[in-house]
């Protein structure tokens, strides 16, 4: 459900750099906390921070910024 959710809004960006990304994953994931997505899942704070990170460190290698060689 968080991957689905993050790699779809990722996906959407407009710019894919750091900071565009570390936001969208920590604003899906917290407003999936927030609407108690998690209240029935043996899942700690610790285990979510280190998902986010996950999430965050795949999705900047999968949008990469690309290196432009001269012609």
């Amino acid at each position: 459900m968080m991957a689905d959710s993050v790699e779809a809004a990722a996906h959407s960006l407009t710019v894919h750099d750091q900071d565009s990304i570390d936001a969208i994953v920590e604003k899906i994931i917290n407003k999936q906390i927030d609407s108690g997505q998690f209240e029935n899942c043996d899942i700690t704070f610790r285990d979510i921070t280190n998902i986010k990170k996950i999430f965050k460190k795949m999705l900047t290698s999968i949008y990469h910024i690309r290196v432009a060689y001269p012609t």
